[in-house]
């Protein structure tokens, strides 16, 4: 997802939500020349682990459709559920989550899209045993 927000940064006027993370770090006083290497680093641990769910085949069995339509849904269902996890938390106070309580709709959009496109990645390239 982070390399996808880099790429497209700008893309209809959307992405680059990797920026708002970098700020909130470095609000937090995380040396400036560490920033992006704790967020990537982050982030790609968050996509590996959260890939899990997706292959787990009481999840799996449950999305509708094949291959990266079902990767889509996962991805349209997860981040719904971290923006309503975030939101909830941000507004009751917890530092790091009032970013997304207090995001614009591009970047709400952006980050829509960016789960979207997480998680049909991961439709295209799980293929899942015949005991799934």
């Amino acid at each position: 997802m982070l390399g996808v927000d880099i790429m497209l940064e700008g893309f209809l006027g959307l992405f680059g939500t990797y920026r708002d993370y970098m700020r909130v770090m470095e609000e937090w006083g995380v040396p400036e020349d560490q920033v992006f290497l704790l967020m990537a680093v982050g982030h790609q641990l968050n996509s590996l682990l959260l890939g899990f769910f997706f292959v787990h085949p009481k999840v799996y069995r449950r999305i509708p459709f094949e291959g990266f339509l079902k990767g889509a849904v996962f991805g349209l269902i997860w981040n719904f559920l971290a923006l309503g996890f975030a939101g909830i938390t941000g507004l009751l106070g917890a530092e790091f989550m009032k970013l997304i309580a207090r995001a614009d709709l591009e970047s709400l959009v952006s980050l829509t899209l960016l789960h979207v496109i997480w998680g049909s990645v991961l439709g295209l390239l799980y293929d899942p045993p015949d005991t799934c």
